[in-house]
């Protein structure tokens, strides 16, 4: 994103932020309430309109993007939609669709990648459950899976240890400790780091919707920020 503006109600929700996520960084976009943070990767992603500035997904503009397979979004709560409520099975295994065209059913590959999906987040045994019907910390652990389940290139959470309990958040953490050592791409947005902090590579702090301090945390994972 090189200047981007976001204008909300006649304000400035962000003010010209500039930010370039290398491949292999994992960066954490920090700040208090209001700061932006989500305004921010939500706009990198194009889910929300520039007022000004640019924001490119792989060199495209977010319009013309189309390989969304690379990328993995944890948004912060469970969409609610209509009609039958889905299984927990179902929601993380809507993760693969990107995958998949109209002319192959889902495949053996699929099946175990949401079965692994389901087991780095520990809901294997919850499966058949309405997602609905979970708690606030089991949702986002349902996100995250189906987030795992695509094998995307990036990473984009969206605050992803909010209501999740300690263990929750170890087990987390290993996970994208492994996505890293692979040279996944995490972009995190948090309020503190907690277990995290030893994979970060790179922290971006906001306040008013502008970028305040980047911080180069040296070597994570074996990578240099």
């Amino acid at each position: 994103m090189t200047g981007g503006q976001v204008r909300r109600d006649g304000r400035e929700v962000l003010a010209g932020v500039t930010l370039r996520v290398e491949a292999g960084d994992v960066v954490a976009v920090l700040g208090p309430n209001g700061a932006g943070k989500s305004t921010l990767v939500k706009a990198m992603l194009g889910l929300i309109p520039l007022a000004g500035g640019r924001t490119e997904i792989y060199g495209a503009q977010p319009s013309a993007f189309r390989d969304w397979k690379r990328i993995g979004y944890v948004p912060q709560r469970l969409p609610m939609g209509g009609g039958v409520p889905s299984t927990v099975r179902e929601v993380v295994s809507s993760g693969r669709v990107a995958r998949q065209s109209r002319w192959r059913p889902t495949s053996a590959a699929d099946r175990a990648a949401v079965d692994r999906a389901l087991e780095a987040v520990g809901l294997a045994d919850l499966a058949r459950e309405s997602a609905h019907l979970l708690s606030g910390g089991q949702q986002q652990r349902v996100l995250i899976a189906r987030a795992l389940a695509g094998e995307p290139d990036v990473f984009v959470m969206d605050e992803p240890t909010a209501g999740v309990d300690a263990g929750s958040q170890s087990a987390l953490a290993a996970t994208l400790r492994e996505l890293a050592g692979t040279g996944r791409t995490v972009v995190l947005v948090a309020h503190g780091l907690g277990p995290m902090a030893p994979l970060i590579t790179r922290t971006v702090e906001l306040e008013h919707g502008r970028v305040v301090r980047e911080t180069a945390l040296g070597e994570a994972m074996g990578k240099t920020a």
